[in-house]
């Protein structure tokens, strides 16, 4: 009966107790096994019986020792009982009895667990791996999604399951193997005993009995514990019905949430497509943008260029306008000037032409003056010719005289004797006669005076006429020059008053175009300073436009890098997730608040992402706000460049103008130039005709006095004629007295013969050489030559 107890108790007994110890730790594991070994070689020895009685009783005793020790062993068939009985009292948490109830390590629970998720992962290789093969392997960068959590818990829930059938499997496994351990250990106790094994043998025959009494209460405890078990079983029937149930429930549940999901997916793959896509055309908007702000800013540098050459061209201009406008000041003053000295030249030219029509009148007196002088030199030259002529007469009456006398010579050979008998009445006459040849030679002294000096005073009066003749000629020459000059002066003048109104015109046209430029230049300085001011805003506006761009720069690259650092976060936390659901399935715990984080975070990424998708929006709105500005500065620019056009258009026709101006300018300045010159010109000739008019008054004095002095002259010599012809009829009436007397002159006769053929002689001569030197003035030079033959005539009379 021992026997068969032990057997009975170590056969229904082992396996629980094999199945309690199994998942306790390494070292309680350890105990155990050395435990039921010794029990099992225990109940093994029992069955030989030795026929030593004392050494069997001692063996006995020391058995009964060791089994009273084994006794705190044989309690953790009670703690494995109550390992069962937390297993059903917590049957809705499944998945939490075997980690708090199994005090198992770390790498047995790893290996155990991974065993298990593999052999799950095995048996839902075809639920899984083709709804959720879009979720886990996208790269290894996306997150899985919360509508996962479901699906997660049923693979954990049959996680669980498949655990309680490994945990049952083990067991069986463990009691099948434990076994013929135990029946190899009995064969080896087979085998030739040793003092130790019959000391064994001996304490398990005395321990049987101890044992025997032990079992009934354990057979009550097994059968209790059956009893519970079974109770167990029918609840986890129940369970696994009701587990199928929501297996059932939660794979339609799961079906339609991977369906959900898909189509999330899709959405989410088509939504991440279409952003990135954005993203793409963003960064090549963004660098077509760069591009175009480069392009923008190389033209912005042109046209500052552009600018600061237009506002340097712009302040030439200026200075240069300035510098015209003083020019043209200057010069409009200088026209001015010489506006009012033309009027005064003008007012000049008319007071010397009312001095030249005053001279002009007064030369007509002249003229009529020099006429009646004319007029009376005429008459003088009549009176010359007149006394010629009587000289001629008197010549004649020589002539006569003399061939009277040539007739008397004859008759003076008679008369010699008369002579001779009258030289006593001569000598008595001679005292008479001498007493009048000296008055004869004072008569002819004073004659010969007077003749000497109308002569001088005739040939002078002739020198005067012909220097008068001549001066009246160059006179009237100058006269008809001035006549011609005067009317070149006038044509000049008119000329000169036509360029003063034309230049008056062109001034007046200047003036306007001057007017018209400075306003134009006006306009010109109020639109470039209306340029500069859009300038400044439009670079104001540029450096706004290039902070935004820069703030949006920033932004997209802080938006990339948030992307990056997301996407980053992102492969971090599903590395972090896949790392983390071999975690989770060893704390569910753990899992579920990372779970319900993950789930947080994707939220949260879900809303940075719905956040990037407005900012993307807001980003590209803002794009188009600077694609729509920079169109507007691209219009601006254009505008501004066809302003710039204008502007250099309006500045080259201003310089062609200030060219022209300058031209006209010249044009003016040589004009007024040469109307200096002309006026400097007709100032001089004004002085030189003013001169020519002093000295024609001059020469009027002088012609005046001449004229006095002729007309006296000519009194003079009127009276000297009258004296002359006095004279003549004296000497008549001495030549009456002398004929008288001619016989006493018989001898002054005869010797009168020689010197008057010698006075022939010299008459003759003079003649001819009057005739080859003075040609023109035979008379008005015959009658001093006559004077002088008469006064030598004379002289040499009275030198006899």
């Amino acid at each position: 009966m021992g026997l068969l107890a032990g057997s009975l108790y170590w056969s229904q007994a082992s396996p629980p107790f094999l199945s309690s110890g199994f998942p306790s730790s390494p070292l309680l594991a350890a105990r155990r096994r050395a435990a039921t070994r010794n029990l099992v070689s225990a109940a093994c020895c029992a069955n030989e019986e030795s026929p030593v009685g004392s050494a069997g009783a001692s063996r006995r005793r020391t058995l009964l020792l060791v089994g009273i020790s084994v006794f705190p062993f044989l309690k953790l068939r009670a703690i494995a009982a109550d390992g069962l009985l937390v297993e059903e009292s917590q049957s809705n948490g499944i998945g939490q009895q075997s980690y708090m109830v199994q005090p198992m390590s770390f790498r047995r629970r790893a290996k155990t667990i991974k065993q298990r998720v593999t052999e799950v992962d095995k048996d839902k290789q075809d639920l899984i791996l083709p709804d959720n093969q879009d979720i886990l392997m996208p790269d290894k960068q996306e997150v899985i999604m919360p509508g996962n959590q479901d699906a997660i818990v049923e693979d954990k829930q049959d996680d669980k399951l498949s655990e309680i059938q490994s945990v049952k499997d083990t067991m069986l496994e463990v009691v099948i193997y434990s076994y013929p351990i135990c029946l190899q250990q009995a064969a080896l106790q087979n085998a030739p005993a040793s003092s130790f094994v019959s000391f064994l043998n001996e304490f398990g025959i005395v321990a049987s009995g101890v044992l025997g009494a032990l079992y009934a209460t354990s057979q009550k405890e097994m059968t209790s514990i059956e009893s519970h078990v079974e109770s167990m079983k029918d609840k986890l029937t129940e369970k696994e019905a009701e587990m199928s149930s929501l297996k059932e429930s939660f794979e339609k549940i799961l079906q339609r949430e991977q369906e959900e999901k898909k189509n999330q997916i899709r959405n989410f793959k088509e939504k991440e497509s279409s952003l990135l896509t954005q993203l793409d055309s963003a960064n090549g908007t963004a660098a077509s943008l760069q591009l175009e702000l480069n392009d923008n800013r190389k033209l912005v540098e042109e046209l500052k260029g552009c600018i600061s050459d237009l506002e340097s061209n712009v302040a030439k201009t200026g200075r240069d306008k300035k510098l015209l406008e003083a020019k043209v000041k200057e010069k409009v003053d200088s026209i001015n000037v010489l506006q009012d000295k033309l009027c005064m030249l003008s007012l000049d030219i008319s007071d010397k032409e009312k001095n030249i029509q005053d001279l002009k009148s007064s030369l007509s007196e002249k003229e009529t003056e020099c006429a009646q002088l004319i007029s009376n030199v005429e008459h003088s030259r009549n009176e010359h010719a007149v006394a010629n002529s009587t000289i001629e007469e008197l010549k004649q009456e020589l002539l006569v005289a003399k061939t009277e006398l040539s007739s008397k010579i004859s008759s003076i050979g008679s008369l010699n004797q008369q002579i001779q008998m009258l030289e006593s009445e001569k000598d008595s006459a001679l005292q008479r006669v001498q007493d009048l040849i000296k008055d004869y030679s004072d008569l002819e002294s004073s004659s010969e005076k007077r003749t000497a000096l109308t002569s001088e005073l005739l040939s002078k009066k002739d020198e005067q006429l012909h220097l008068l003749e001549q001066k009246l000629e160059l006179a009237l020459e100058e006269v008809k020059n001035s006549t011609i000059v005067i009317a070149e002066l006038r044509e000049e003048k008119d000329s000169a008053k036509a360029l003063l109104e034309r230049e008056t015109i062109r001034m007046k046209k200047l003036n306007d175009e001057l007017q018209a430029n400075i306003e134009a230049l006006e306009d010109s300085k109020v639109e470039a300073s209306n340029l500069s001011k859009e300038l400044e805003e439009a670079k104001v506006s540029y450096k706004k436009l290039m902070s935004e761009l820069s703030e949006i720069q920033h932004s997209f690259v802080e938006m990339e890098k948030l992307l990056t650092q997301s996407v980053e976060e992102a492969k971090f936390s599903t590395k972090l997730m896949s790392d983390e659901l071999i975690s989770v399935k060893e704390n569910l715990r753990r899992n579920k608040e990372e779970l319900d984080i993950s789930s947080k975070e994707l939220n949260d990424i879900i809303e940075d992402h719905a956040n990037l998708k407005k900012e993307l929006v807001e980003t590209y709105k803002k794009l188009e706000n600077a694609v729509n500005e920079l169109k507007e500065e691209r219009k601006i620019a254009s505008k501004l460049n066809k302003e710039l056009e204008v502007l250099r258009k309006q500045i080259q026709r201003d310089s062609e103008a200030r060219k022209t101006l300058e031209a006209d300018l010249d044009e003016a300045t040589k004009s007024l130039d040469e109307m200096n010159k002309s006026a400097l010109l007709l100032s001089t000739e004004l002085e030189s005709t003013s001169s020519r008019c002093t000295s024609l008054e001059a020469e009027k004095d002088m012609l005046l006095l001449s004229f006095t002095e002729q007309k006296r002259a000519v009194k003079e010599a009127r009276e000297d004629i009258e004296d002359a012809q006095n004279l003549i009829l004296k000497l008549g009436n001495e030549k009456e007295n002398l004929e008288r007397r001619t016989k006493k002159l018989e001898e002054e006769l005869s010797s009168a013969k020689g010197e008057i053929l010698r006075l022939r002689r010299k008459i003759s001569s003079e003649k001819e050489h009057s005739s080859v030197y003075q040609p023109k003035t035979e008379v008005t030079a015959g009658a001093p030559i006559t004077a002088r033959k008469t006064n030598s005539r004379r002289k040499k009379g009275g030198s006899t």
